[in-house]
C-alpha cells in the first residue's frame, strides 16, 4: 500500500452510553484467547497498544472497541497511538522487538513481515466465538473472500476491515446540468474531455499528482479491461516481459494524453491527496480517481449536493476482453498483530472485538464506509456516495478482483511504479519509455534472490 498523509476531518461516534450497553451485552473470550496458538488466555492486566493509521478512516472509530476491550480488562492500561507514516515511526520498533500489539497497517511491507515471522498467523482467530454473536464463529460472521484474504502462502497474516471498490468520481448533478454521459471506453472519455474544455472552465480531470499510485490504478484497470485477465496473472507473476503487452502501453498512451492535451487541473501533478479532492469537491474538475474513503476524508469540505457518485475505469475500447464493469473491490485494509509484541493475546482479543457486529456498524457510521462483516450495515443510512459503491459492486458481480497483487507482494517494485507513474504524467517519459521502465523494475525483483516470490 501506498504510504500517504490522508486528513481526516473527524465525525462524532456512538455515545459512550451505547457502548457501555453493547458491551454489556458481548461475550468475553478469556481462556478461548489462545489464538496465537499458546493456549494462555489473554493477561488482562498487561498494557495493550493499538497503533491507528490516522488517514482516510481517522481514528474515532476506534473509540468503541477500545472501550469494550477497558470494559473486559479493567486492568489493562489501553493506549492508542496513531501516525501516517508507518515506515518511519513502526519500522525501528520491529528491529528493537517492541512493536504494538495491533496495527492497522498502511504503509509497512506485509509480505516481508510474514516471511521474516514477524507477525503472527491470525487464522485462529477465525474459529473463536464471534465477539457479539452467540453461537457463531469469527469466520460465520465474514463476507465472502474475508477469511481468504490476507494470506501469504496459504498462512493468513492480515485481516482485513472493510470492504471497498475503487473507480472514478464525479459529481451526478454537474453531469446532468451539462448533459453529460459517463463514457465507458477511452476513446469517448478523450472525446468527452475536449467538450468539456472547449465550453466550460472546468478541469474535466485532476488527481492526486505527489501520490502517483491514485492514477496507477484506473490505468492498470484501463489495460486489464483490453487484455483480459491473463494480462494481470503476467504482471504479478513477474513473467519476462509483462510490461511489454500492447494493452500497457495503449493505456499509458490514453492516460498521458490528459496531460498532454491540457485534460488536467493545472498543477495536479504536484497536487496532493487533499488539495485535488478540495478542488475537485469545489467543482473544478469533473473527475477524480480515488477509493471508498473520499466522502469521509472530505468531511464537511464537500457541499451538501455535491451528488458524489463512483463509477468504473472505462476500458479501451469495444474490442475489450473485460467487461466495463469490471472493478477492483472487495475486502481491504490490513490489521495486523506482530509477533514480538509485549501483549500479542491481548492485540488478536482487540481485532475480535472489532470484528463485532456492532463496531463494524459504527464503523460504517463514523466513515461512511462498508465494511467486511455480514448485516453490519444494516439500518444504516446510506448517502449517494455509499449507494453508488454498492451499486458499482453489485453490477461487478463476480467481475471483481482484490487489487494487481504485484503491489502487495513487492513493495519496491510498487515504490518504483509510483516513480515511473509520475515521470509518464510528466511527460519525462514516453509510454514506450515508461514500459521498458516498468519491465526493467519487475525483471530486477524477480532476479532478486532476497525477495521472497509469490505467484498468482
Amino acid at each position: 500500500m501506498i504510504e500517504v498523509d490522508r486528513r481526516t476531518l473527524l465525525r462524532a461516534a456512538l455515545a459512550g452510553s451505547a457502548v457501555a450497553t453493547l458491551a454489556a451485552c458481548a461475550k468475553p473470550v478469556q481462556d478461548k484467547t489462545a489464538a496465537a496458538g499458546t493456549g494462555t488466555s489473554v493477561d488482562g492486566s498487561k498494557p495493550l497498544e493499538f497503533f491507528n493509521f490516522d488517514g482516510g478512516y481517522g481514528k474515532e472509530w476506534t473509540t468503541m472497541p477500545l472501550d469494550l476491550y477497558r470494559k473486559e480488562f479493567p486492568k489493562a492500561d489501553v493506549k492508542l497511538t496513531s501516525g501516517q507514516q508507518l515506515q518511519q515511526q513502526l519500522q525501528p520498533r520491529f528491529i528493537q522487538g517492541n512493536p504494538p500489539d495491533l496495527i492497522e497497517n498502511v504503509g509497512l511491507d506485509g509480505a516481508t513481515l510474514a516471511a521474516q515471522k514477524q507477525v503472527m498467523d491470525i487464522g485462529p482467530l477465525l474459529d473463536l466465538d464471534a465477539y457479539d454473536e452467540p453461537g457463531k464463529k469469527v469466520r460465520d460472521t465474514l463476507l465472502p473472500g474475508v477469511a481468504e484474504a490476507g494470506r501469504y502462502d496459504g498462512v493468513k497474516y492480515e485481516m482485513p476491515y472493510v470492504f471497498g471498490v475503487g473507480g472514478i468520481w464525479y459529481s451526478k448533478p454537474m453531469m446532468d446540468k451539462h448533459g453529460w454521459a459517463y463514457p465507458k471506453h477511452w476513446d469517448e472519455m478523450l472525446a468527452l474531455c475536449a467538450e468539456i474544455k472547449k465550453t466550460t472552465d472546468i478541469a474535466p480531470w485532476t488527481y492526486q499528482g505527489k501520490f502517483p499510485g491514485y492514477l496507477t490504478n484506473p490505468m492498470l484497470m484501463t489495460a486489464y479491461k483490453a487484455a483480459g485477465p491473463d494480462l494481470k496473472k503476467k504482471v504479478d507473476n513477474l513473467e519476462p516481459n509483462a510490461w511489454r503487452d500492447p494493452a500497457l502501453i495503449a493505456a499509458a498512451e490514453g492516460y498521458q494524453e490528459l496531460a498532454a492535451k491540457g485534460y488536467l487541473l493545472e498543477g495536479s501533478q504536484a497536487l496532493s491527496h487533499t488539495q485535488s479532492q478540495t478542488y475537485w469537491a469545489q467543482g473544478k474538475a469533473v473527475f477524480i480517481p480515488c477509493g471508498g474513503w473520499l466522502e469521509n476524508e472530505l468531511g464537511a469540505i464537500a457541499p451538501k449536493d455535491l451528488g458524489m457518485t463512483m463509477v468504473p475505469v472505462p476500458g479501451m475500447s469495444a474490442a475489450d476482453k473485460a467487461p466495463f464493469e469490471t472493478v477492483t473491490g472487495g475486502p481491504g485494509g490490513a490489521l495486523i498483530v506482530p509477533a514480538k509484541a509485549k501483549n500479542p493475546q491481548g492485540g488478536m482479543e482487540l481485532l475480535r472485538i472489532i470484528l463485532s457486529k456492532q463496531c463494524m456498524r459504527n464503523f460504517t457510521q463514523v466513515t461512511k464506509s462498508l465494511t467486511v462483516v455480514k448485516g453490519a450495515s444494516d439500518g444504516v443510512e446510506l448517502s449517494s456516495a455509499n449507494k453508488s459503491m454498492q451499486a458499482v459492486i453489485e453490477a461487478a458481480g463476480t467481475n471483481m478482483f482484490a487489487d494487481w497483487q504485484f503491489r502487495i507482494w513487492y513493495k519496491k517494485l510498487l515504490d518504483n511504479s509510483d516513480k515511473a507513474m509520475a515521470a509518464l504524467m510528466n511527460r519525462e517519459v514516453t509510454p514506450d519509455e515508461w514500459s521498458k521502465q516498468m519491465q526493467k523494475y519487475a525483471d530486477e525483483t524477480a532476479k532478486d534472490p532476497s525477495i521472497k516470490k509469490f505467484h498468482a
